[in-house]
């Protein structure tokens, strides 16, 4: 086991973070099945559907007064 660490450094010291894990067998199975699984949704193609707005009001022009 590996202990790993990420720091995120910000303008002002006291709001810098630190972020540590372990890196054990059962973190890097997750990993790796995560990876396989996102490229998985990448490769699934689905088309564009293209639906006109038609909740918008009518344009009103310069010169078109309210009675």
């Amino acid at each position: 086991m590996t202990l790993r660490s990420h720091t995120i450094t910000k303008k002002k010291d006291t709001h810098n973070q630190t972020w540590e894990w372990e890196e054990t067998p059962e973190l890097l199975a997750a990993l790796e099945k995560l990876e396989k699984s996102s490229q998985a949704v990448k490769e699934i193609k689905v088309p564009k559907l293209f639906v006109p707005n038609q909740n918008c009001p009518p344009l009103k022009g310069k010169n078109d007064k309210e009675s």
